[in-house]
């Protein structure tokens, strides 16, 4: 039996068709990789995104830092109420806040502000954030126990509870 050439072309199409629902089917490391590039660059616009984060308050809140470094923590203290109207749910002014309360020695308000704050973000407590006020706030539990009122120990324990590994 004679095969005519159009019969041969469509042998030739179908076995490669079918070779290439085969190679389509079986996972390669096509896909593997592909996978791992996805997952490289959701981790790259993560970075890009905290490294934002923190440029844009390191913008916002230059002056109120400026003012606390100059040791003059009641100008800066107005100058972050007229920054949090601006921007009201941030936690970093609240952390802030509450750096500028404790170097005022307001225990218990600074331990309520960055009870605020570390809701919030709670990357704060976090040894491995740049960002990281452990220390300051290690040290106004460790005064607040021994020295706050009543109302605000639930804050302090709250931090001492953050500051422990505990979550909300």
């Amino acid at each position: 039996m004679k095969t005519t050439p159009f019969e041969k072309a469509l042998w030739i199409a179908l076995a490669l068709t079918v070779t290439g629902i085969l190679a389509l089917s079986v996972p390669g490391r096509n896909s593997t990789q592909e996978s791992t590039g996805l997952q490289r660059n959701r981790q790259q616009e993560q970075q890009l995104m905290a490294e934002a984060r923190r440029s844009h308050r390191q913008k916002v809140y230059e002056p109120v830092e400026a003012l606390k470094m100059a040791g003059q923590h009641q100008q800066a203290l107005l100058k972050l109420e007229e920054l949090s109207r601006a921007y009201p749910g941030d936690p970093h002014g609240f952390i802030l806040r509450g750096e500028l309360l404790a170097a005022l020695g307001a225990t218990a308000e600074a331990a309520s502000s960055f009870a605020q704050g570390i809701r919030l973000d709670g990357s704060y407590v976090d040894r491995n954030n740049p960002q990281s006020r452990r220390e300051t706030i290690d040290t106004l539990v460790k005064s607040g126990l021994k020295s706050a009122p009543s109302p605000a120990l639930a804050d302090i324990r709250y931090l001492q509870s953050r500051l422990a590994g505990g979550c909300e």
